[in-house]
């Protein structure tokens, strides 16, 4: 059993194995998934540019969306973390 203490020294609650392998994945899953789906719409960009007959100046604005996307919701979310606590988020 993992014994976590917080800033004060106080002792917080045991995780069980189960519990930190669901961390673990939903942690390992989230840091894998935004470099993937970055990725994918770079290769996807041909295609929507072929569909939509668009010029290779308005095909950067797609990935530049998702990145900006991505920066604008990371540190919201970061907050609600922070918030509401590590184990409310991820279990």
């Amino acid at each position: 059993m993992l014994s976590l203490k917080s800033k004060d020294g106080s002792q917080g609650e045991d995780m069980s194995g189960t519990s930190k392998n669901v961390t673990l994945l939903v942690v390992t899953l989230g840091a894998f998934l935004t470099p993937y789906m970055s990725s994918a719409v770079n290769v996807a960009l041909p295609v929507i540019g072929s569909e939509f007959r668009m010029s290779a100046v308005s095909l950067t604005w797609i990935a530049t969306a998702y990145l900006l996307a991505a920066a604008i919701f990371l540190l919201p979310f970061g907050r609600l973390a922070d918030i509401h606590g590590r184990k409310k988020i991820y279990t």
